[in-house]
């Protein structure tokens, strides 16, 4: 099913505001979540809404309330997103982080009590766009769908890292993934789409390699491999781990909160986002100039038989976007019916008259 990105949006926002968002916060929300689908993330897109709504009626999001900056110098902060939206305290981030680069030409944030904040690139990218150079990273404070390296029991999160900075008239160079084979999410996308995941992605809870997808979100809980997977795993492993100590220890958040809520995991992620400010150094221009210098002696090598361009972080997604923008955003009909039924269960406009068949295993979640 193709939908315009903009409609996606409208749908989005309006199933979030009919079950009770604030509109301003259901607009945040429903905008990441349909830019993640239009540059070709659909891991982080609109199939995240049926996880989210759960986690609103389980109290683990808790829209409208309002977040505090609970620390904070010249050059740094510590904000308690209070369990409100991911998407909504991650930009706010970025607001706070910008304005301190630019004053002090370094700055970094750091937050507590967040929920799932959709893309991690998003938020590297807009920071880039506003002429900073930037890096982000997210831990988690419970059990994760990751095991560490020569363990088969799941420890660690995806911990996602991003990097991106500013490019002269092209849009900013933007390097964002996890630290495991694959984003949790990418899993939920195989099993909507009935399909079976590639050998070297999961095992299931007995430390068994497996390529059906549901054997990862069974009981015993399965495993995602760490980037690298058998054979350099250890650097995923390794990456994750400082992630979470460049995030939840440094925030000093509580590791083992889920366990004192009797297992009930809430506003899991802590995220850390840094800038720097290229004024700080031989300004913006100069950077940018260097930078194109040196995107194209990348973009110049010469292509491997059967590759059409080499891309440069990031190229992948804008040329998605361009493309999903212009004919529409292809999603999986169980994603959609998905949506539809929810949407006409909460009594939205634009789901009625709209049918649906019966699918199974059309939402599932860690």
């Amino acid at each position: 099913m193709k939908v315009e990105v903009e409609k996606l949006i409208v749908c989005a926002r309006e199933i979030f505001e009919k079950a009770g968002v604030p509109g301003e916060e259901a607009q945040i929300v429903a905008e990441e979540l349909a830019m993640a689908n239009m540059m070709g993330v659909d891991s982080h897109g609109v199939l995240r809404i049926p996880q989210y709504l759960d986690e609103m009626k389980s109290g683990q999001i808790k829209p409208g309330v309002s977040m505090e900056i609970v620390k904070e110098t010249p050059v740094t902060a510590i904000l308690d997103c209070k369990q409100n939206f991911g998407q909504v305290g991650a930009r706010k981030m970025v607001d706070i982080v910008e304005e301190k680069a630019k004053k002090n030409f370094m700055a970094c944030a750091l937050s507590l009590n967040a929920n799932h904040i959709g893309r991690l690139g998003s938020y590297t990218e807009e920071l880039a766009r506003r002429g900073l150079i930037a890096f982000g990273t997210v831990g988690v404070y419970s059990v994760g769908p990751m095991a560490p390296w020569g363990a088969m029991e799941p420890k660690l999160g995806t911990n996602p890292i991003s990097w991106a900075v500013p490019r002269k008239g092209h849009d900013p160079l933007v390097m964002d993934c996890a630290t495991t084979v694959v984003a949790e999410g990418k899993l939920r996308a195989y099993v909507q789409n009935g399909k079976q995941v590639p050998e070297g992605w999961i095992k299931d809870g007995y430390g068994n390699d497996t390529t059906n997808p549901l054997d990862f979100y069974a009981e015993p809980k399965g495993s995602i491999m760490p980037m690298g997977g058998k054979i350099s795993g250890a650097k995923g492993s390794g990456l994750a781990i400082m992630a979470d100590m460049f995030s939840v220890v440094l925030a000093n958040d509580d590791y083992w909160s889920w366990e004192k809520n009797g297992g009930v995991r809430y506003a899991e992620n802590s995220v850390y986002l840094m800038a720097l400010n290229p004024e700080a150094f031989y300004g913006r221009e100069v950077y940018e100039e260097q930078c194109e210098v040196h995107a194209q002696f990348i973009k110049n090598a010469k292509p491997a038989e059967g590759v059409k361009e080499v891309l440069l972080p990031g190229e992948f997604e804008q040329n998605m976007a361009a493309k999903r923008k212009a004919e529409g955003i292809e999603l999986a009909d169980n994603t959609w019916e998905g949506l539809i039924e929810i949407a006409q269960g909460l009594g939205c406009k634009w789901s009625e008259g709209l049918e649906v068949s019966k699918k199974e295993n059309r939402f599932v979640g860690y």
